[in-house]
Order: structure tokens, then C-alpha cells, then sequence
């Protein structure tokens, strides 16, 4: 075990837990949670995120690859992305809603979980067929998304952005939707090898950046996952009906083919 302890990418993935324990035990240690204690929480989670996506590229630098770094990662994206962002959204707005916040901060974090395993899952079988975009929204993404939000409306936004308790118990519950969904979205991986894909994502940043100098440095993670859950969305959907159509056209092609030999058959 003590091997483990010493692996550099599992620094990462453990210092991406400590900021999760750490957000969830500010909600937990204050009496009344105020939007100062609410937005620590949010940008804690972001910087576990950050840790989150470090952690792989470690590996990668280091040739330091394990099952068990694998492994310790889903346990910390439960963690980080599933439980921590449900507990601050559960704290700012859901408990108000009762048996039915209870039950959406429920339903996200099952999400969160049955999203990782299937992702586990597929990685190990290779069944998924678009190299550059994830089955459903990722838990990064997702939990980043929330926390967000959260984020946005105690800080930056406080006086303009008011949303509604049934709008953000929706959006909670849809994040967790998409998770589990098969709405393809863009991860990237492609970037190298897709113009298009490069030339969105300099979009994006470009946009993030502005937002960060023009308004407030917060706005990067602000614009950042609006673009991306809306723009994301938006070509997944595109993406899934290009590749439905594909392989209608490769199983049409494939009964003519077998009717075609069959019709050889019968001549000879």
C-alpha cells in the first residue's frame, strides 16, 4: 500500500478529495450557511477539478499508470462530483423543497455513480464508438456545472441572477439525466486531429477570458460551463443523429449485400 502512497498522480487525485471533504465540512460547520461559506464550498470543488484533471496527465508525464490510481480517481469523482456538489446544492436551495430536494440530491448522486461505472465499464469492453465525445455528460462536467451556478449566484451575480427553487431543483435533476444518458458530448480528445474541435474550443476560451477580464475572474468558470452545457448539448445531438443515420445506412448496406450473395446462391 505504502507504494501507492508514493505514486505522484495519486497526490493529485487525493489533494482533489481533500478539497471535496473540505467544502462539505464547511457546510457542516457553520450554524447558518451564508453565500460567503457557499462560494468557498463551490471554488473548492473547482480546484479539485483542477486536481482531477491533473492527476491523469501526472501519469502520463510519469509513466506512473496503475489500476489502482483508476480506481482511487472514480472514488474521488463520486466524491468531488457527485456527493460534495448535491450537498452544496442541497444546502443553498434544495432543502427547502423538502422530500422532493432530498429526493433530486438523491437522484444526482445515483447518477453520478451508474455514470462512472458504465464509463468504467465501456473503457474496459470498448464498446463506445465516438473517440471524441463521452456517453453523456461527464461527472467533471456535470458537478463543475453546479457548483457553478451555486457559485455565481452567492457571488458575482448575486443581485442579478435570482433563479426560481423548482428551476434549479430541474437543472439538477437534468444534470444528473444527461449523465446517465447517451447524449454524446465533446471531450476533447480528438483535438489534435479536428479543426473544428480546435476551432471551438479557442472560441470558448477566448470567450472565458473576456468574460475574466471584462467582468469578474469568476466568469471564466461562468461562461466556461454555460458554453459548454448549452453548445455541448446542442452538437451532441447533432452528433447523435449523424451517427444514427450512419449506421442505418451500414445495416441497410449489409442486407443488400446479404441479398445479394443469396441471389448468387441461387443462380449457381
Amino acid at each position: 500500500m505504502i507504494k501507492h502512497f508514493l505514486n505522484p498522480p495519486n497526490w493529485f487525485t487525493s489533494a482533489s478529495i481533500f478539497c471535496s471533504t473540505y467544502a462539505m465540512a464547511l457546510l457542516m460547520s457553520t450554524p447558518e450557511v451564508t453565500p460567503e461559506v457557499l462560494s468557498r464550498a463551490c471554488l473548492l470543488v473547482v480546484f479539485g477539478g483542477i486536481f482531477d484533471m491533473l492527476d491523469g496527465r501526472v501519469a502520463r508525464l510519469t509513466n506512473r499508470f496503475t489500476e489502482f490510481g483508476v480506481q482511487l480517481d472514480s472514488i474521488a469523482d463520486i466524491i468531488g462530483f457527485g456527493v460534495a456538489p448535491a450537498m452544496i446544492a442541497y444546502a443553498w436551495v434544495l432543502k427547502d423543497m423538502g422530500p422532493v430536494g432530498m429526493a433530486i440530491t438523491f437522484w444526482y448522486v445515483l447518477c453520478t455513480a451508474f455514470r462512472l461505472a458504465r464509463f468504467n465499464v465501456a473503457n474496459a469492453e470498448q464498446n463506445w464508438p465516438l473517440s471524441g465525445h463521452s456517453q453523456g455528460l461527464t461527472s467533471t462536467m456535470a458537478g463543475g456545472a453546479l457548483v457553478t451556478v451555486v457559485w455565481m449566484s452567492n457571488g458575482y451575480l448575486s443581485d442579478a441572477l435570482h433563479i426560481p427553487t423548482w428551476v434549479f431543483g430541474s437543472f439538477v435533476a437534468f444534470l444528473g439525466l444527461l449523465m446517465v444518458s447517451s447524449v454524446p458530448f465533446r471531450n476533447f480528445k480528438d483535438l489534435r486531429r479536428n479543426k473544428v474541435a480546435r476551432r471551438w474550443m479557442a472560441l470558448a476560451l477566448s470567450s472565458c477570458l473576456l468574460s475574466a477580464v471584462l467582468f469578474d475572474p469568476s466568469m471564466w468558470w461562468g461562461v466556461g460551463a454555460a458554453l459548454y452545457l448549452v453548445l455541448g448539448f446542442a452538437d451532441g445531438l447533432v452528433v447523435a443523429a449523424h451517427q444514427r443515420i450512419l449506421s442505418r445506412a451500414l445495416m441497410i448496406d449489409e442486407i443488400i449485400d446479404e441479398i445479394e450473395s443469396d441471389e448468387e446462391l441461387v443462380v449457381d
